[in-house]
């Protein structure tokens, strides 16, 4: 979308699954959980990328940070393909790409203590000296204090252990950041303080957040643009205040008009989605979004949309749009 050297630069980014064996059924079609994504990301910007769940959103995470291997694609960041670094490459590589997962219940061991947990990327990464400095700094960072340390994740909150979470993500100093649903295993009076966390932490050490979501209005708040997702594609992307002033593709209107107190900028009757995401492995023909579309023409169900501008920096995938 643009010519200029991106500090996180996707292309046609695909992440496909083998066929799913369905009982007294032979199904050899594979499932496209990812299917031509591009985007780019600043340094130090926020990116969030939006969809109901099921759109693929995670998938698209974990495949650009190379956790997923790609099916096709390139992931450039900071000028180098991720695709073509060796193991020993990438593994130093991770040192400035990190990942805040969704259940922190999950994604910390509940087997060791904090200090070990938070101690780990720093062995991994031949770091010998000022270990424990560095994670009491690092509990501090977080909002956590030193008596943490001792502590295993049964004696803690979702939002403690979210904290903790975050601490190990941001140990090594990294750049980019790839927050999967971070919040949304929290109570919502816990979800603002994990996200002002975020924000703070983005001033204060520069870095760049690749946000995923499926809360309209936790993005608004957080992103600085927005990509939409819909059965793998992406369907639109912008700044945060056009994509909530202006949406451009009837899947982005649904989902800003389900939000109570976030109104689109556009005075006309809301819009709603009907149905359920289809099938991943048999995506319809033309737009992939035309079954559930209140506006669709018969042209959406022949023709599949590009990703076209529509205003500086706007691009929306919707023949509707192109003329």
């Amino acid at each position: 979308m643009t010519d200029s050297p991106s500090f996180l630069e996707v292309r046609n980014l695909k992440k496909h699954f083998p066929p799913r064996k369905i009982i007294l059924q032979n199904n050899t079609a594979p499932v496209r959980a990812v299917d031509g994504i591009s985007f780019t990301l600043k340094e130090g910007e926020t990116l969030g990328l939006v969809g109901e769940s099921g759109c693929g959103k995670s998938t698209a995470a974990r495949t650009l940070l190379r956790l997923e291997i790609p099916t096709s694609g390139s992931v450039h960041f900071k000028g180098k393909n991720l695709a073509s670094l060796s193991e020993t490459e990438l593994r130093n590589q991770r040192k400035e790409m990190q990942m805040i997962f969704q259940d922190p219940f999950s994604s910390i061991n509940p087997r060791r203590k904090i200090s070990d947990v938070l101690r780990e990327p720093f062995v991994i990464h031949g770091f010998k000296e000022n270990i424990s400095e560095a994670v009491v700094k690092l509990l501090d960072q977080v909002g956590l204090s030193s008596d943490y340390v001792n502590r295993y994740s049964h004696e803690m909150s979702g939002g403690q252990l979210q904290r903790v979470g975050i601490a190990r993500a941001i140990a090594l100093n990294p750049t980019l950041v790839v927050a999967d649903e971070p919040v949304s295993a929290l109570d919502v009076s816990i979800q603002a303080q994990i996200i002002n966390l975020m924000m703070d932490l983005r001033e204060k050490l520069g870095i760049a957040f690749l946000f995923i979501s499926h809360d309209m209005s936790i993005v608004e708040y957080f992103c600085d643009r927005v990509a939409v997702m819909y059965l793998g594609k992406i369907v639109e992307i912008a700044s945060s205040e056009e994509i909530y002033k202006r949406p451009a593709h009837p899947y982005t209107e649904a989902l800003i008009n389900a939000v109570p107190g976030i109104e689109s900028g556009q005075q006309k009757q809301k819009l709603k989605v009907r149905g359920d995401i289809p099938d991943p492995s048999s995506p319809p023909q033309g737009c992939s979004f035309h079954t559930r579309c209140p506006l669709k023409e018969k042209q959406c169900e022949e023709m599949e949309p590009n990703l076209k501008e529509v205003a500086s920096g706007h691009y929306v995938a919707c023949l509707l749009k192109e003329g």
